[in-house]
């Protein structure tokens, strides 16, 4: 089967506009050099090969690298089922973590508009949830909470008030995926036509709330215990869905640990009420430990900044350091590696023209 990489715009757009098909991703792919390919977008990543969803349905991508769930791509569809991955489209989003096993980074999704905080309302964890903000902010993404099990507590209000007034600046939506409390609110923030990934712990209720905008169990979930009220983690892997009302989904496995691959981005936006402090302080390069003057440990003094939120913030900007100087360091090694292949090739070809 062959095809043009100038595709019909009405072919396009009834079958990709579902999963976030648009103007942007319409710009992207007219920049890949024209060939026998058509777009699509990741929605499965497998070992050594992907699901993209592109005009002709489903079909199994052979990629080496693999993309990651939520790409655009370049593709050449073989037959009724298999197909090439060409080019993977510019990215505008990138939410990433450090590999938990290894100094790399693990790309969890890509071109996001938004990341959804899921985070169960009965077990509120205000630490975990400023790190996710962070991440997500860093990723270029807008994050949005989104406390759910709401039905599990006895003031849901208060729940919500108590993270707005920690969490200073973000948006935050109260649900109950079982009985259908605040799913419209998170319907109304995916339109039109955005793409968005959930990100949370294990037994958040990530599942359960896909399947509320989706409208039937699409997607797998556990039981829920009876000593807890938790429910079991049942997702496995990363796959992107669309919404009928409108928008993209993807849903993530629950994360134990979300090291930092980058952070200074988000570390700023997700705390803007610490950064706004900090002009104020005596020094323009104040780090908020033992300097005299320092108007952020001031205010946490005096509780007009939350101690722990505070504390977190503390512990985030150590971390987001870190991250940074070792990205810096890889930086040099890859240049100076780069550097040192450019001087063997020379002297190849120096010594390939010598006469023997």
């Amino acid at each position: 089967m062959t095809s043009d990489s100038h595709l019909p715009d009405s072919l396009v757009h009834h079958s990709l506009v579902p999963y976030g098909w648009d103007q942007r991703v319409s710009t992207l792919y007219a920049a890949v050099p024209a060939g026998d390919h058509v777009p699509g977008r990741v929605v499965r990543v497998e070992r050594g090969a992907c699901l993209v969803q592109c005009p002709a349905g489903t079909r199994l991508a052979i990629a080496d690298p693999p993309p990651a769930v939520g790409d655009w791509v370049a593709l050449r569809v073989l037959d009724d089922r298999d197909a090439l991955v060409e080019a993977v489209l510019e990215r505008w989003s990138v939410l990433s973590r450090q590999d938990p096993a290894r100094e790399t980074e693990q790309v969890l999704a890509a071109n996001l508009d938004l990341v959804l905080i899921v985070t169960p309302a009965d077990r509120l964890h205000l630490t975990r949830v400023e790190r996710e903000l962070l991440v997500a902010w860093e990723s270029g993404a807008v994050p949005v909470v989104v406390l759910t099990k709401a039905d599990l507590v006895d003031d849901p209000e208060a729940v919500r008030a108590e993270a707005l007034q920690r969490l200073v600046g973000a948006d935050v939506i109260l649900t109950s995926p079982r009985t259908g409390a605040g799913i419209d609110d998170v319907a109304r923030v995916l339109q039109p036509n955005r793409s968005a990934a959930l990100l949370g712990p294990s037994g958040a209720g990530k599942s359960s709330l896909a399947n509320a905008l989706l409208g039937e169990d699409a997607l797998a979930i556990g039981d829920v215990r009876d000593n807890d009220r938790r429910g079991r983690h049942t997702t496995t892997t990363r796959q992107l869905v669309p919404v009928p009302s409108g928008g993209v989904l993807i849903d993530t496995p629950g994360l134990r640990s979300l090291p930092l691959w980058r952070g200074d981005h988000g570390l700023a936006a997700a705390f803007r009420d610490v950064e706004e402090l900090a002009e104020a302080c005596r020094f323009g390069d104040c780090q908020h430990d033992r300097e005299p003057g320092c108007a952020v440990k001031e205010a946490a003094a005096t509780g007009t900044l939350d101690r722990q939120r505070f504390s977190s913030y503390r512990k985030l900007q150590g971390e987001v350091a870190f991250a940074e100087r070792a990205h810096d360091a890889r930086a040099r090694r890859a240049e100076e590696q780069r550097w040192k292949n450019i001087t063997k090739a020379k002297r190849q070809g120096r010594g390939a023209g010598r006469p023997r």
